[in-house]
C-alpha cells in the first residue's frame, strides 16, 4: 500500500518549453532579411548614382565638344549717309548708317548686348560706333544698324585722306567688340566674346561699299 502511494505522488519531469527557442530563431531571421534588404538597397543606390554621373559626364560631352561655340559670320551690306559732307572745307561730323548682317552658325540661340565700334582710317581713329543688343537664333542670320560717328577734323587730318576723297572712295576699317552668352541643352550658360576686325572700301559718290565680307573674327569662350 505504502509503495502505490509513492508511485502516486511520484513528481513528474519538469517541463521545458520551446517558446523561447523559437523567438531567438525568428529573431535571427527576420535580422538576417534586414541585412538582405539593406544590401539590396545599397546596390540599387549604387546603380542610380552611377546612371546619374553618366547621365551628367554624356551632358558635359555634348555641351562642351558637341554644341561647341562656332564663330559666326559677320557682313556689311552697305553704308548709308545719314548727314554730313566728305566735300572739301566741312566741318561739321559725319553720320553713316552701315547695314550689318551677322550669320550664327551655332545650334542654340546667341544673346549679345549693346556693341561699340572704333572706327579706322589708315590706322587713325576718327570715329566711334553703336549698335543695339539682340539675338540671333539657331542656323539664323540676323540684320541690324550700326550708327557711326566720324569726326571730320580727325578724318581730314589723314594724309591719306586728301587723296581718297578726290577719288571718292574711302577706305574705313572698324574694330567691333560684342559681349553674349549662349545656352546650351537648356542647361549650360557659357559667355562669349566676339570681336570683328572689318575693312571695307566706301564710295562716296554710289554709297556702296566693296569686300563687305572681309571681317576678321575672333571668338573668346
Amino acid at each position: 500500500m505504502a509503495q502505490n502511494q509513492t508511485e502516486q505522488f511520484k513528481p513528474l519531469a519538469p517541463f521545458i518549453s520551446s517558446t523561447h527557442h523559437f523567438s531567438r530563431q525568428e529573431d535571427q531571421n527576420i535580422s538576417q532579411q534586414k541585412i538582405i534588404r539593406a544590401k539590396k538597397f545599397i546596390r540599387c543606390c549604387g546603380c542610380v548614382t552611377a546612371l546619374l554621373v553618366i547621365s551628367v559626364v554624356i551632358i558635359l560631352v555634348l555641351g562642351f565638344t558637341v554644341y561647341n561655340v562656332k564663330e559666326p559670320e559677320v557682313r556689311m551690306n552697305g553704308v548709308t549717309l545719314l548727314n554730313g559732307s566728305f566735300a572739301d572745307g566741312a566741318t561739321n561730323n559725319i553720320t553713316l548708317l552701315a547695314d550689318v548682317s551677322v550669320k550664327n552658325t551655332n545650334d542654340f540661340t546667341f544673346r549679345f548686348g549693346n556693341a561699340n565700334t572704333t572706327v579706322y582710317y589708315d590706322g587713325m581713329g576718327i570715329g566711334k560706333g553703336f549698335s543695339p543688343p539682340g539675338k540671333a537664333k539657331a542656323r539664323r542670320t540676323i540684320r541690324f544698324n550700326v550708327t557711326m560717328q566720324i569726326v571730320t577734323q580727325k578724318l581730314l587730318a589723314v594724309p591719306s585722306s586728301m587723296i581718297d576723297l578726290k577719288d571718292q572712295a574711302l577706305n574705313l576699317s572698324s574694330y567691333t567688340m560684342i559681349d553674349g552668352k549662349v545656352k546650351i541643352l537648356n542647361l549650360f550658360m557659357r559667355k562669349v566674346e566676339v570681336e570683328l576686325n572689318c575693312t571695307v572700301q566706301y564710295n562716296i559718290t554710289t554709297g556702296f561699299i566693296s569686300n563687305g565680307d572681309n571681317c576678321l573674327r575672333r571668338v573668346d569662350i
